[in-house]
């Protein structure tokens, strides 16, 4: 499983401790089931959560109120909870094939109390491409007042998978002893005997075989068993004598074109990763300028400057991620990259995946921007 629970219990029991009241209002959102050569867990994110987890985090870090309470706006606008039932989808598949939910809007619904089937309005990518090992999304749906919900999942199995939930409070451990106190029964068991040690019986070492072993072959070998010292000789002076008349050789020159030909024999993938990793880079800076140049011209038509520089800004987390290096490359065919890092937040690790394409416009490449 891709989450990171942290156990409350090294920091206390009581009873309004954030970290105890944020795990209790994930267990009651959390709902799993099994699938066909898969394990797929639904997690929902409440508005109520709010408070406990950024409580928590200030615990944690040791955040001012000040530091706190941006922390918990910055967490509601990640995750929309002002305008969006949001949830997080995870699916582990270990059979040879991964699990299909695309399209997504028709595989994931949610199920109002009303009947009403309703389509998420918007959803990470990553579950539309699902690889092998685990595969984690943000799923977004309209905002209910009916909080008695359960999310429909197609494409675990032959048939549809419920996933439900229990909003209902469920309360804080008893803090009184008394009603902690449980009856206890002893139970008085025949002793047990002990058994009688014996003397380990003694076993005769078989007689040595009459017949000696094979005496084992030498670690190199002739490979040319058949060719004579003489022969051998002649090989190494023929050698030593074309080293010579290489040496002797005048270089041969390099006109002014060789060296461009020489440099299109370089790996193409190289040249297209270098040109993805400069990309990264600059995104890690925030020079959005830099990597809007970079874009193909496809791509600069389909968004602006200053659309693309919204955009980089809003993307904090994955800056955030490509700065600390922790991120890898996976190339989808010869001109489509994903990239791939982990999210680690306070109580849950997730991943967060960017496909970006790279394609050649006349002597360089160039990034696709989807």
């Amino acid at each position: 499983m891709a989450g990171n629970f942290f156990c409350a219990s090294s920091l206390g029991a009581e009873a309004d401790n954030p970290f105890n009241e944020t795990i209790r209002i994930l267990e009651r959102w959390t709902s799993a089931h099994w699938g066909q050569d898969c394990y797929v867990w639904v997690v929902h994110y409440p508005e109520e959560i709010t408070d406990a987890w950024a409580d928590a985090e200030a615990m944690r870090s040791g955040l001012s109120d000040s530091q706190r309470d941006e922390f918990k706006k910055n967490f509601i606008e990640d995750l929309n909870l002002d305008t969006s039932e949001t949830f997080l989808i995870s699916v582990y598949s270990f059979g040879a094939r991964p699990v299909n939910l695309s399209p997504v809007k028709e595989k994931i619904s949610l199920l109002a109390s009303t009947g009403e089937r309703v389509s998420p309005v918007k959803f990470d990518s990553s579950l539309e491409n699902p690889s092998a090992g685990i595969v984690q999304g943000l799923v977004f749906f309209p905002k209910q007042s009916d909080k008695n919900y359960l999310i429909s999942l197609k494409g675990m199995s032959s048939e549809e998978r419920i996933f439900s939930f229990a909003p209902a409070e469920v309360p804080a451990p008893a803090q009184n002893k008394k009603e902690n106190k449980r009856e206890v029964i002893v139970l008085n068991l025949p002793k047990k005997e002990t058994a009688k040690k014996t003397e380990p019986e003694k076993i005769t070492p078989p007689p040595p075989p009459a017949i000696p072993p094979k005496p084992i072959k030498p670690l190199f070998q002739d490979t040319q068993e058949s060719q004579s010292m003489e022969d051998f000789v002649q090989s190494i002076r023929a050698g030593k004598k074309a080293s010579t008349e290489s040496k002797d050789k005048a270089p041969e020159k390099i006109t002014a074109a060789q060296p461009q030909r020489l440099s299109n024999t370089g790996s193409a993938y190289s040249s297209r990763e270098a040109v993805l990793r400069k990309f990264l880079s600059l995104w890690a800076d925030g020079a959005s300028l830099e990597m809007y140049e970079m874009l193909s011209e496809d791509s600069q038509k389909i968004i602006s400057l200053e659309n693309f520089t919204k955009h980089i800004k809003k993307s904090s987390d994955f800056r955030a991620g490509l700065k600390k290096g922790d991120y890898r490359i996976d190339w989808l065919g010869e001109e489509r990259a994903k990239v791939i890092m982990t999210k680690r937040t306070l109580f849950i690790k997730s991943l967060m995946t960017r496909t970006l394409g790279v394609t050649r416009e006349g002597s360089s490449w160039k990034i696709v921007w989807y």
